[in-house]
């Protein structure tokens, strides 16, 4: 399979895109493997923070135009395209856990836009990115731009695909896509080590914070319901412990509960 699934100790998933002949460019089944993953993980109350690599020195490369004239030949197949792999990286996009990009050399096109999709972005020295699909006259769904003007804002998006150049991290971290910068090889470590520190805390709390912000986006008034919901955690288990461990000056053991 051209990705794979590895649970690490303490909570932490890894997932891990692995198509290194080309640069882990997606197929129909690489999102759907994905989709599976991310469902898998949503739905498991141990995960503490998943992580997203690439195999072979790249984060990935997109889709696979190869594929292309097989199953967007035209309109209605590009659409029905669209359709699938945007429910399958949506459960990227909605997993209740904190996510990780780590990426190394290339991060463009649909890649890019899954590692908008995460959490936390580190890139390593030397890793490109840039969504160049202007040069085969493609143009991006509204719902992907959505969540790539979430992250860098309209005018950064626009400037990416009417530009379709290829930039750095140091770019892309002044443009917000990134959130550090990491010495060449090192992005996944640094990655591993950042959800270490995640799973070491609250994972109710991180969940929370995720759906909180996640539902701000919506302009729409809070409910009360809603309101409430933030005040929820002191009656969980979780922070009578981290309560306790606080005032013993201890590391506290969270159970998720």
């Amino acid at each position: 399979m051209s990705l794979r699934l590895q649970r690490e100790e303490g909570g932490i998933a890894l997932v891990t895109m692995d198509r290194p002949a080309k640069r882990n460019a997606f197929t129909l089944e690489m999102y759907q493997a994905l989709g599976d993953f991310f469902s898998e993980l949503d739905a498991d109350d141990s995960v503490r923070c998943v992580v997203l690599a690439g195999a072979g020195g790249h984060f990935c490369a997109g889709s696979d135009i190869g594929d292309f004239d097989s199953n967007r030949d035209d309109v209605a197949q590009a659409r029905d395209y669209a359709d699938f792999t945007l429910s399958m990286t949506d459960r990227l996009k909605f997993c209740r856990h904190p996510t990780i990009a780590a990426i190394e050399g290339v991060c463009v096109g649909g890649g890019l836009e899954m590692a908008a999709l995460c959490d936390l972005r580190l890139g390593a020295a030397g890793s490109r990115y840039g969504i160049p699909i202007n040069r085969i006259a493609m143009t991006v769904d509204h719902r992907e731009l959505v969540d790539l003007i979430e992250v860098i804002g309209h005018r950064a998006t626009l400037e990416i695909l009417v530009e379709g150049r290829i930039f750095g991290p140091e770019e892309a971290l002044a443009k917000g896509l990134l959130t550090r910068i990491l010495p060449e090889g090192g992005a996944l470590d640094a990655a591993l080590e950042a959800a270490r520190r995640i799973a070491g805390t609250a994972p109710l709390s991180n969940r929370l914070h995720k759906k909180f912000i996640r539902r701000l986006r919506d302009p729409a008034p809070l409910t009360e319901a809603e309101r409430d919901e933030a005040y929820a955690c002191f009656g969980t288990e979780d922070y009578r412990i981290g309560r306790a461990a606080f005032l013993r000056k201890e590391r506290p053991g969270f159970v998720g509960r």
